[in-house]
């Protein structure tokens, strides 16, 4: 049984020095880090070296696909020397072209596949200073203080303390098992995905959990920040191109992956890939990152036997009352799923940014940030020694998973189950552990009474509604809220979901502050309430997006 704490106050990290850290040590040694990458690779690379002509045409098929990049996609990342170097696999390529072909080229085919994959290595590659680390130890906190923080107090909060930043940041979860943890395995951690600042949050909270640092992806157009750019290569981000489409690529992107792991660099990806777009608890991932975690854990198997680093994946869900890019995620969606059933809105002009940044200013909406039970790379529960525990309670060894005919082997068919199984089991520790905020309560209550109302009108038909025909009088809506929360608590005690503190105040006091918090930065009202008590929408977009967070728990029937 797992025991759920807040923290008030960042841990000192489970091992002191930052020299002694696995991801200082692996990137210290890069080209030693990248040439374990190319043999991981090229192990593995049976698809493009079973026959000369095979390997010929994928090079050709790479180079073709670099070329165009640059001309129909450039980006202020790419770089002159990277021009070259493609011009120089391309000299290659035309000049050995012309040589008859009965096996004569392979040598020189398999050192220009060696070259390509030394040098998306190493432009991939991350760094990690602990000088830069430590001076985002101390920024990063700053900057979260005075973006929660309210308004009236502001000039003085620029300078005062950021001791209240734990008020309305709360961190929850088994904090002592997964710090124990992560002194002996290593830990992957997948987050939900909502929104561009879920990567610091992410990165906040591990930090002050006392866990070493992470290595993560991030996109390269994202190193053309110059200073910025150098800070997030120094804390441990890796680059990914996403305009490279190709397998070669995607494969030495996840034997990156594996290497790190392997290495015992604690990892973080989104696996469900980019942020959701409808506000709803993520239930589709991409396995191709995920699958990575498996394989790592086998080779570590093979390495060092009973004694191998065990490998822990760590769900994450991250909850807020406000989400900065709704709209746009939103309309998205609609635009995706409508189609021509859908008009979008008209844009807000400057006046609407000037208000949005304001209100952003002067709100103060909190987030809570959940760590799931820990559990290994097949998705069973893990006890308080890191020992893996499966359904009937029973000590499980994780080589066992590997084994064929008593020994370690390794079979692709089979890992894919295991990633598909690792997959639904973090799939249900993301509801299991998204936490109901006050917001999301009176944004799914508001919602569904409407959608009741009018249940002849599709979805699109309801986005479209005048606005003054979505007064809720405030009788109604408590009503539905008590009912709706009562569910939740049987959820809550079934060890279903999370409820916020919120959710224990009185009805009134409830639906007056889940009003307040619900997309409380948007420059349309999510909700309001007006003096004579009915409550209204000014964007039925934004409610609908609010809403989806709790459609997962079938509630709809309790309306």
């Amino acid at each position: 049984m797992s025991t759920r704490i807040t923290l008030k106050k960042p841990y000192d990290f489970v091992i002191e020095k930052m020299e002694d850290w696995a991801i200082y040590k692996t990137y210290a040694n890069k080209k030693e880090f990248v040439s374990k990458v190319k043999v991981k690779l090229l192990e593995d690379a049976n698809w493009i070296l079973k026959d000369d002509t095979s390997l010929r045409l994928e090079l050709k098929n790479i180079l073709y696909q670099e070329k165009m990049k640059f001309t129909h996609s450039p980006w202020k990342s790419d770089k002159e020397k990277e021009k070259l170097f493609w011009n120089g696999i391309k000299k290659k390529l035309v000049t050995t072209s012309s040589i008859d072909y009965n096996g004569k080229t392979k040598d020189i085919d398999e050192k220009i596949l060696h070259e390509i994959i030394e040098f998306y290595g190493h432009e991939m590659i991350a760094n990690f200073k602990p000088r830069t680390f430590r001076l985002a130890q101390k920024a990063i906190p700053y900057v979260y203080s005075r973006l929660i923080n309210q308004f009236p107090r502001m000039l003085y909060r620029m300078f005062g303390s950021i001791d209240s930043l734990y008020d309305r940041m709360k961190i929850t979860g088994d904090i002592e098992h997964i710090r124990k943890l992560a002194k002996e395995g290593t830990i992957i951690a997948v987050p939900t995905h909502y929104s561009n600042l879920d990567s610091p949050t992410v990165g906040l909270s591990l930090n002050n959990l006392g866990i070493p640092a992470f290595t993560y992806g991030a996109g390269i157009n994202l190193f053309t920040m110059g200073l910025i750019s150098r800070y997030m290569h120094n804390l441990g981000a890796y680059t990914v191109d996403r305009r490279r489409k190709h397998k070669l690529y995607n494969d030495t992107l996840k034997c990156y992956s594996t290497i790190a792991m392997t290495e015992g660099v604690n990892s973080l990806f989104f696996p469900g890939g980019g942020r959701s777009h409808s506000g709803e608890v993520e239930s589709k991932l991409k396995l191709g990152l995920l699958g990575t975690t498996i394989e790592a854990q086998r080779m570590n198997l093979i390495k060092d036997g009973k004694d191998a680093k065990k490998i822990y994946i760590l769900p994450i869900t991250l909850n807020y009352h406000y989400v900065l890019e709704a709209s746009k995620l939103i309309e998205y969606k609609l635009k995706e799923d409508g189609k021509e059933l859908y008009f979008p809105d008209e844009n807000t002009g400057y006046f609407g940014l000037i208000k949005r940044a304001y209100k952003v200013i002067t709100s103060n909406p909190g987030m809570t940030i959940c760590f799931a039970p820990l559990m290994d790379v097949f998705g069973n529960k893990v006890n308080q020694d890191g020992e893996s525990i499966g359904k009937k309670g029973e000590v499980i060894k994780v080589e066992d998973y590997f084994k064929l005919n008593g020994k370690i082997t390794k079979n692709i068919q089979r890992d894919k189950q295991y990633t598909q199984i690792l997959g639904e089991e973090i799939i249900k520790e993301y509801k299991i552990n998204s936490v109901v905020l006050s917001s999301n309560l009176v944004a799914f209550v508001a919602f569904q009474i409407l959608r009741k109302r009018f249940n002849q009108f599709s979805v699109f038909e309801l986005l479209s509604l005048p606005l003054d025909e979505t007064n809720i009088s405030t009788v109604e809506f408590k009503i539905v809220l008590d009912r709706i929360r009562d569910r939740l608590k049987i959820l809550e005690k079934n060890e279903e979901v999370i409820l916020s503190e919120d959710l224990n105040l009185p009805i009134e006091e409830l639906m007056n502050i889940g009003i307040k918090k619900v997309g409380s930065s948007h420059p349309k009202k999510v909700l309001k309430k007006n003096r004579k008590g009915i409550i209204s929408t000014q964007s039925m977009k934004l409610l609908y997006y609010y809403n989806n967070k709790l459609t997962c728990y079938e509630l709809e029937k309790y309306i």
